[in-house]
């Protein structure tokens, strides 16, 4: 390179903060992968040149949303240094985790793929040949700037390609950044138009290749997920309903699209009885294991032979790598939002009627296994310091070997450090699901929400009006679908859609599985569900038992509840005990309650019934009460992000989401502030209350 390229690179990597990365490598994505010479129907080689670039980001994706939170501890003495600055949330420029430059080198990968294969397509004449890559290369594009602007809040908007050391000089001159609103919007249009019809073409037609044995159709990001979290992460810093609309179809879109319907499947964490000392796991590692548990998955290499490999198992695992110390474990505070659950049990034993059981809040009752109590997703997926087994087989000479060993089963099984994870999720589906709620939360759909968390979104759900309200549901049906037509022959029945002018609403259908909840008093020993199997559950139900029939998991505290009024049927004044000296406190609160009520009822010139269930129906509508609500179930919200996602990098973005939402479209500030309740719930937060929500882009 010549001297005056030399300054210029130096200029760009100022602006740009590639610490460690040289100008060629940032932007003009020199290899053999990807080139600026494409030719016809050779795009799946142009595509798998980007999803290389693509796995040197993999790991960071959990550790800046993990480490830099609160439901994990660093081991000073174990962790790298970088990994110890980001738990400090002090980084540097030249930390391995900071590196901006390597998403440049995606996007710069992309722009380049994108303004070439326009004009190939052009020239060729082959327009419809070319948009599956299209698609999936703006999907990776928005991706990549979607984790640039929740670490770094404002970074260099590149569209076009950056080719020569005088492109570099001009974007360094600008000296221009854009925010989190114009990002997003910018990468929302880029994908509108994709929209309506799911990618499954460009999934189908690679389903016979993998890469690095998973599958092809399983790399690329389903472009309804995306923009769901888009117009989500948008809504969340601007307070827009329009676009917490937006993401709440995209969310049902694509948990919904024919064919490839999503449930939150029946894999959960459970005690086996009553009386069980140890819970079993009726597979919910699983989750965590397939790919067909993600919204889209980024391959990793098998073999540090072959390029990138992960290097979680070795950070959250006792490995032989790491002489069994792993560097980053649950916090206390993971722990204690577990023991916080009620566990509640449906015991159907000996052949009588079912019973709903509570596991005790005692610890003692589970000897070394502290972490049991409550819910038993943190149990599930690690043996933590509270849990830990003599790992006697493995000892050594060495006195510096830990023979207590931590295993989080998210990232591995085994105490063997030789294999790597084969992919990291771009999105996992329940967690969307937890999303899902948040959006119809912030819209003005607690009820809908709420029975995310509780119930699972089954016909049975959808339809039983004691869970969602005619009027939240009828407001729920405004909402069209894109993906659904009125002309779909799945669906002809009008009782089961709402139409629209070349659109459909399907809420109420057994499109999200089904779920039936049998009354108690209606249930067989044996369990037996009307209309068909356990595959939709409330997310809170994959560890902490039957919710549905958990009285301690609710929506309305008693204040709410004491609000409604209560239909008394053919009661009438002289009914009641008349006030005199015999007369009870409870006698004199009957007399004025049916006083008051008749008055009420003959004052509305209505039956009784009706206007009890009128007046109770405009209460529970009311502003008031839907904003108490809200703010009840997003508590509820974070606390089950907490649960679901802990190892997976989620928990500081979602607080930094909480924030804004709570904000009002008031963005939020430099530094961080914790939810008010979490303190007042859980303590203080003294690892994050001050520090910088954003990361400073290198200088160097």
């Amino acid at each position: 390179m010549k001297m005056k390229s030399i300054i210029k690179c130096g200029l760009l990597l100022l602006g740009l903060g590639a610490a460690t990365v040289s100008c060629e490598d940032m932007f003009t994505a020199e290899n053999t992968l990807v080139t600026t010479e494409l030719a016809p129907k050779d795009t799946l080689f142009q595509m798998m040149g980007i999803i290389k670039r693509m796995q040197k980001l993999a790991d960071r994706t959990v550790l800046l949303g993990e480490v830099r939170a609160d439901l994990v501890d660093v081991d000073p003495k174990h962790a790298s240094a970088d990994i110890q600055q980001l738990a400090a949330n002090n980084v540097s420029a030249t930390n391995v985790y900071n590196q901006p430059a390597d998403y440049y080198a995606v996007i710069n990968s992309c722009n380049i793929y994108l303004t070439y294969v326009d004009s190939l397509r052009k020239s060729q004449g082959t327009r419809d040949y070319y948009e599956k890559e299209i698609l999936a290369a703006k999907s990776f594009r928005a991706w990549c700037y979607l984790e640039l602007i929740k670490n770094y809040g404002e970074v260099p908007y590149v569209r076009t390609p950056v080719l020569t050391s005088d492109d570099a000089e001009s974007i360094v001159a600008s000296g221009k950044k854009e925010g989190l609103v114009p990002i997003l919007t910018g990468m929302i249009n880029d994908l509108s138009n994709f929209r309506a019809t799911e990618n499954n073409e460009l999934r189908q037609a690679y389903a016979d290749r993998s890469f690095n044995s998973v599958r092809l159709r399983d790399i690329f990001i389903p472009v309804r997920a995306l923009l769901a979290e888009l117009y989500l992460w948008r809504a969340s810093y601007t307070g827009s309903e329009a676009d917490y609309t937006n993401a709440i179809r995209m969310y049902h879109d694509y948990f919904t699209f024919p064919n490839e319907e999503i449930s939150t499947g029946n894999n959960i964490a459970e005690w086996g009885s009553r009386d069980a000392r140890l819970p079993r796991s009726t597979g919910y590692t699983s989750n965590f294991q397939a790919e067909l548990k993600c919204a889209g998955v980024l391959p990793l290499e098998s073999s540090e032979y072959y390029g990138t490999v992960s290097k979680l198992r070795n950070v959250f695992c006792s490995l032989d790598s790491n002489n069994y110390y792993p560097a980053v474990v649950a916090s206390q505070r993971a722990k204690d939002i577990s023991k916080a659950q009620d566990y509640c049990m449906l015991i159907l034993e000996g052949g009588g009627l079912p019973e709903v059981y509570y596991k005790e809040h005692d610890a003692n009752l589970y000897s070394d296994y502290l972490t049991m109590e409550g819910d038993l997703r943190l149990y599930s997926v690690s043996d933590g310091p509270d849990n830990v087994k003599d790992n006697s087989a493995n000892s050594h000479e060495n006195s510096s070997y830990n023979r207590m060993y931590y295993l989080n089963r998210k990232y591995g099984s085994t105490t063997n450090g030789n294999s790597y994870l084969p992919f990291i999720p771009f999105f996992r589906n329940n967690i969307l699901y937890l999303h899902f709620a948040e959006a119809l939360n912030r819209a003005g759909f607690p009820e809908t929400a709420f029975a995310i968390l509780k119930y699972g979104l089954s016909y049975y759900t959808m339809t039983n009006r004691n869970i969602i309200s005619q009027d939240e549901f009828d407001r729920l049906c405004l909402i069209t679908s894109l993906g659904f037509t009125i002309q779909d022959p799945k669906f002809t029945d009008d009782d089961l859609k709402k139409q629209t002018t070349g659109t459909a609403v399907i809420w109420n259908s057994d499109r999200f599985g089904t779920y039936t909840i049998v009354p108690l008093n209606q249930m067989s020993p044996n369990r037996t569900l009307e209309g068909g199997p356990l595959i939709q559950r409330g997310i809170h139900s994959l560890g902490s038992g039957d919710t549905e029939y958990n009285e301690n998991y609710y929506l309305d505290d008693e204040k709410t509840k004491a609000g409604l009024k209560t239909y008394v049927e053919d009661i009438e004044l002289e009914e009641v005990p008349r006030l005199n000296k015999y007369s009870t406190h409870e006698d004199s609160l009957e007399y004025d309650r049916v006083i008051a009520y008749n008055a009420w009822a003959d004052s509305v010139n209505v039956a009784k019934k009706d206007s009890v269930d009128s007046y109770n129906a405009e209460y529970l509508a009311s502003p008031d009460i839907r904003a108490k609500r809200q703010a009840r179930v997003a508590q509820l919200i974070l606390e089950e992000e907490a649960l679901e996602g802990v190892f997976e990098g989620l928990r500081f973005y979602d607080i930094m989401r909480y924030q804004m939402q709570e904000l009002g479209g008031a963005g939020i500030g430099t530094t961080i502030t914790m939810p008010a309740y979490i303190e007042e719930k859980y303590g203080t937060t003294p690892k994050m209350v001050g520090k910088p929500w954003y990361l400073k882009l290198p200088t160097r």
